[in-house]
């Protein structure tokens, strides 16, 4: 039986958070939650990842078309919030990957064409994590 993309979606989501409380522990994130109103609301998919709003994916084969119209969803759903985009996505047989801002990697700030697609770097969800880690230390020094 098939699996409607509604169900595929709150799975991707779980496994996801699932993911990111092995890698960054409990001091991190212990508000992750499924944002139960993105479908009303249209906004990102996971709550309490300090200053950050993820949008999740989980194909089995992402083009790169698809991810430069998924960016653009992420953009305009974090802006809408005033949080930092991360794109998550995980291919069918492979470990999820992170996109996201060049100058959020860089600590910079950013003008709007920082937005672009073409300003964005991928990585590991275990080097995403470390952005956050890091990120969560300097913010309490």
């Amino acid at each position: 039986m098939p699996i409607n993309s509604r169900t595929k979606g709150k799975t991707a989501e779980r496994e996801f958070i699932g993911e990111l409380k092995e890698l960054l522990g409990p001091e991190l994130t212990s508000e992750l939650t499924r944002n139960l109103d993105q479908t009303r609301d249209g906004g990102h998919d996971i709550n309490g990842l300090a200053g950050w709003a993820p949008e999740i994916k989980r194909y089995a084969k992402l083009l790169a078309s698809d991810k430069k119209k998924f960016w653009e969803q992420t953009i305009t759903q974090a802006t809408a919030i005033n949080q930092k985009p991360v794109l998550a996505y995980r291919e069918d047989r492979a470990g999820w990957r992170a996109v996201m801002r060049l100058s959020d990697v860089l600590g910079h700030e950013h003008p709007d064409w920082c937005n672009d697609y073409d300003y964005t770097v991928e990585m590991s969800l275990e080097s995403f994590c470390y952005l956050v880690r890091e990120g969560a230390n300097v913010q309490a020094s």
